[in-house]
């Protein structure tokens, strides 16, 4: 199969006119690494055209490329875009392709450092993500999932502090996972999935978090209960006894109940189960009227 992203010829001779130029193979190979479908792939390599070619505009170096540079160009250069046919506007490609261009170029050492990548915890999260896709190669989107939550996680516990995981607690941590007004099993599943895989990765830094690994709360998963075959003896007594209480025509209300209860004994057990289930009725006895 050809590794080569087909474009129209017009993109391509931005590309190979710009400061990008020497930079258009290893994103195409960083794309397929990522595992892009091969659509995507042509569309990110377009957009990064489009870039390329205000850049050339701009007369902008590789040294000034950063998310700042990124910016101004979605903002400025955008609700005015001239650039002639074909040439990508929408902003969501964009904006994602640009992401993808800044890691290819500071793998390489190249571009303007974003100042909140300075701070410990940005930098922690570049270590973490580099391992998840290096070590463990995972997807694009599972890594930006993560990576967000134990962000989120390292800035409610550090601020821009230096990461100490002394100082992290099991108290914390699971009030961080359960949330203050509490979350769905759904929502505290992928959250403790990606704190137990930062605990993970700080184990291979010899770091002892075991106990904090221990100490995620994990979502339940409740399986249905099987059916009961028969009424335990304390189940017929507490149905007995609630036909002593005064009430109008409770008498009726424990012939009827009998005759329900010895329906269902006299029913096969894919009767029984329908009938546990509300799904249906005995034979002779009618479902009340939905209200």
């Amino acid at each position: 199969m050809s590794k080569v992203i087909v474009v129209h010829s017009q993109p391509r001779m931005w590309l190979e006119d710009s400061v990008l130029q020497p930079y258009v193979s290893r994103f195409g190979a960083h794309l397929r690494r990522g595992r892009y479908a091969p659509n995507t792939q042509r569309v990110y390599l377009c957009c990064v055209a489009h870039f390329a070619h205000w850049l050339t505009g701009e007369r902008c170096g590789l040294s000034s490329i950063g998310e700042a540079l990124g910016a101004r160009f979605l903002a400025e250069h955008m609700p005015a875009c001239s650039c002639p046919y074909p040439v990508r506007r929408l902003r969501h490609e964009l904006r994602a392709a640009l992401a993808q261009l800044l890691e290819v170029l500071r793998a390489d050492g190249v571009g303007a450092l974003d100042p909140a990548s300075e701070t410990a915890v940005a930098q922690e999260l570049a270590r973490f993500d580099a391992h998840m896709r290096d070590v463990w190669g995972l997807a694009d989107n599972t890594r930006r999932q993560r990576s967000r939550i134990v962000g989120a996680f390292l800035l409610a516990h550090f601020g821009d502090q230096p990461i100490t995981m002394s100082k992290i607690s099991t108290a914390s941590v699971r009030r961080f996972v359960l949330g203050q007004d509490g979350r769905s099993a759904g929502s505290i599943g992928v959250i403790d999935g990606a704190i137990g895989c930062y605990f993970r990765f700080r184990t291979l830094s010899d770091d002892r978090v075991s106990e904090l690994a221990a100490g995620i709360p994990r979502a339940a998963h409740w399986r249905l209960a099987s059916l009961p075959e028969v009424l335990t003896d304390t189940e017929i007594d507490e149905l007995l006894r609630s036909f002593d209480e005064p009430f109008p025509s409770r008498r009726r209300r424990a012939s009827s109940s009998a005759r329900f209860w010895r329906a269902i004994e006299d029913a096969d057990g894919p009767a029984q189960e329908s009938i546990f289930c509300g799904t249906a009725w005995p034979a002779g006895f009618y479902a009340p009227a939905r209200r």
